[in-house]
């Protein structure tokens, strides 16, 4: 009797066992995907890498094509908003240094040194981005250029790039949020523009 519940303990913790390395196994497997990097399409001529740790989310907005929460370089609960910054892709119009002053005005009290622009040349694209800081001026609601309730966000950054295509069209990216979010995920938001002429 002693020697079958010996077998029979054995033959259960086997059984065990093997549930948990399956489990471990599809977890592995399954972090390995969401891991990946997503592509996104510019105008089906380029892609855009988007990082692995910004999460897609579902957009906020009908004109948004993408969008993403990017968290600071800590670990924050994926309820925590706070901290959160939104990384947004879009086609849209318009004339860029009309844009870039429409970004620029959406916020003050920041530092004139921190409110920066800059142009590049990627293959066939021009860039231009810009990064911006202080009190950030949210619309909640209605589109980008009118209509909508004004939230005051203190203590806000915007990274904001307008890719321009040889014919003209445009397309933004933009990351807003907390100052500090912004900041150290700004590497990553540099890279991942530079992504489009790999």
């Amino acid at each position: 009797m002693a020697i079958r519940s010996i077998k029979s303990w054995l033959l259960a913790f086997s059984v065990a066992l093997g549930g948990c390395l399956l489990f471990a196994a599809a977890a592995f497997a399954e972090d390995a995907s969401a891991a990946k990097p997503t592509k996104v399409s510019v105008f089906g001529e380029a892609e855009i890498i988007v990082p692995a740790e910004f999460k897609s989310t579902p957009a906020k907005s009908r004109i948004i094509e993408h969008e993403f929460a990017v968290k600071p370089n800590r670990d924050v609960a994926d309820s925590d908003e706070s901290l959160t910054a939104r990384l947004t892709f879009m086609a849209a119009g318009g004339d860029v240094d009309a844009n870039l002053e429409r970004w620029k005005g959406q916020f003050s009290g920041g530092a004139a040194e921190d409110q920066k622009v800059e142009a590049m040349n990627l293959g066939k694209w021009q860039v231009h981005v810009a990064e911006l800081s202080g009190q950030f001026q949210e619309r909640m609601g209605g589109g980008p250029f009118s209509g909508g309730k004004v939230v005051e966000r203190t203590n806000h950054a915007m990274l904001g790039a307008i890719v321009v295509h040889p014919d003209g069209k445009k397309y933004f990216v933009k990351m807003v949020g907390p100052a500090e979010t912004i900041k150290q995920n700004r590497d990553a938001f540099i890279a991942m523009i530079k992504s489009i002429h790999k």
